[in-house]
């Protein structure tokens, strides 16, 4: 089991705009794994938020960046990370964590990771009542830290956004309860049909 704590700190006088989240993290989650992982979080928190004003903002902040990102997939990573294309939102900074030192103020979310054998792993959020804005900072941090240490994941995740989006917009609302358990498979397959499209291209 891998185990992620985030900790969400209060907003500063001098910086209210911005969210800084610490996220610490127990046991080992595989590269290959993670953007399956991120796609059920999304799936799930967007189907918990239903029609809350942020849900939008969430979907409209991701496929934005992930518009921009598409046709930067195969540059290089450096290049494409000095020019900033590979933060999520200037709203959000991920701080140092302090495993178990949550300060006052602090709003704490676990997201446990669990699997065994070759199965899917399967995710659990606590606690299980949390407001809109915790959820939004919960999906874009979770990216963020997989985006700033897995070229991979970096890579993939726009393509898996823009695929969220059409199956969005042809499928399935992202409230709808088929939604949470459908739109990641279809993300994982229309990611593997693009970069096998494109790697034939190549």
């Amino acid at each position: 089991m891998t185990v992620f704590t985030l900790q969400l700190h209060p907003r500063t006088p001098g910086a209210p705009e911005r969210q800084r989240v610490a996220i610490a993290v127990e046991g080992d989650l595989p590269e290959y794994g993670q953007v399956w992982v991120w796609d059920m979080l999304y799936a799930q928190q967007l189907f918990a938020m239903g029609e809350a004003p942020l849900a939008d903002d969430l979907k409209e902040t991701l496929e934005l960046w992930a518009v921009n990102m598409s046709s930067k997939v195969f540059q290089p990573l450096d290049h494409v990370r000095s020019k900033g294309h590979l933060r999520l939102s200037d709203q959000l900074e991920l701080a140092d964590a302090a495993p178990g030192k949550a300060r006052a103020g602090d709003q704490e979310i676990i997201l446990r990771v669990e699997g065994a054998g070759g199965a899917l792993p399967s995710i659990r959020v606590s606690p299980d009542i949390l407001p809109a804005e915790a959820r939004y900072w919960l999906v874009l941090a979770v990216a963020q830290y997989f985006i700033d240490w897995n070229p991979m994941f970096a890579r993939e995740l726009p393509i898996h956004v823009l695929a969220f989006r059409k199956y969005h917009a042809d499928v399935n609302l992202p409230q709808a309860p088929a939604a949470a358990e459908e739109a990641p498979f279809y993300a994982i397959q229309k990611a593997l049909e693009y970069f096998q499209s494109a790697g034939a291209a190549r």
